[in-house]
């Protein structure tokens, strides 16, 4: 009986997002490098996707050197070989090539749990940008540490308090996003290549006036392979937020 209903509300849910919107196919997009595990999680999305009875595409924006294409490939999967560096390419790639009117993005190494796809396609209704959040009632974090917790942290206060980014968990990187708010977030005009293209993403959005919503999630750190977050991509990070912080003052300055 609950997973009846839970299909029942999930098709809805889509559903009725569809009718507002006029949806093309929704579009998952994972970004993939060295992804050992990738097929399993199509897998697992495809289970989660199949629930709503509705058309959907997954997008492999990969960069790997090892079997991860073939597996996203045998498993259901569009594959695109990517063509620049950095996570904030790959996602910047996967969403121009999404036919989605919806887009969610999500990481490759399945700490980003299928089973909140329903709650971003509900949520998605009333904005136009949907963060996971690990940071509100509902949502947390399994298997950090105290240095990646201090981390996480610091960014998140560097977002809130230098870029100006006003969002519970600004730096998650698992998102939905309306395709049409890109006709003026310009994605070729955005500057950052790694992992700070989740700040400057929603920096510009917000910056033109665009609601962005969150909804919990629970984040499992990944249990193989090592994280991907070098120290240059800090460093990047905290470039681009002191870089937001001089616009915010320039453009403060000339209102006055």
């Amino acid at each position: 009986m609950v997973g009846n209903s839970e299909q029942i509300h999930n098709q809805n849910a889509f559903s009725s997002l569809q009718n507002e919107f006029c949806l093309y196919p929704l579009s998952i997009v994972l970004p993939a490098k060295n992804e050992p595990k990738i097929d399993e999680l199509i897998d697992e999305i495809k289970k989660e996707l199949e629930k709503l009875n509705e058309p959907y595409e997954i997008l492999i924006i990969d960069k790997s050197n090892d079997k991860t294409p073939e597996k996203a490939a045998a498993a259901g999967a569009k594959v695109f070989r990517q063509k620049s560096d950095g996570l904030g390419n790959a996602i910047k790639e996967g969403i121009m090539a999404a036919k989605g009117e919806v887009i969610i993005v999500m990481d490759a190494d399945l700490s980003h749990d299928p089973k909140h796809i329903p709650d971003f396609l509900e949520k998605i209704k009333e904005f136009d940008i949907v963060v996971g959040s690990r940071k509100i009632p509902g949502g947390k974090t399994i298997g950090w540490n105290l240095k990646r917790k201090l981390i996480s942290n610091t960014a998140n206060f560097l977002a809130n308090y230098l870029a100006g980014v006003k969002v519970p968990d600004a730096t998650s990187g698992f998102r939905a996003y309306r395709k049409s708010i890109f006709a003026k977030v310009d994605l070729n005009k955005l500057s950052s290549k790694g992992f700070e293209f989740q700040i400057e993403v929603l920096y510009e959005a917000l910056r033109k006036d665009f609601k962005v919503g969150v909804a919990p999630i629970i984040f499992q750190d990944r249990s193989f392979g090592k994280s991907k977050l070098s120290k240059k991509e800090i460093l990047n990070f905290l470039k681009l937020c002191l870089k937001l912080l001089w616009r915010r003052n320039i453009s403060e300055c000339l209102d006055l």
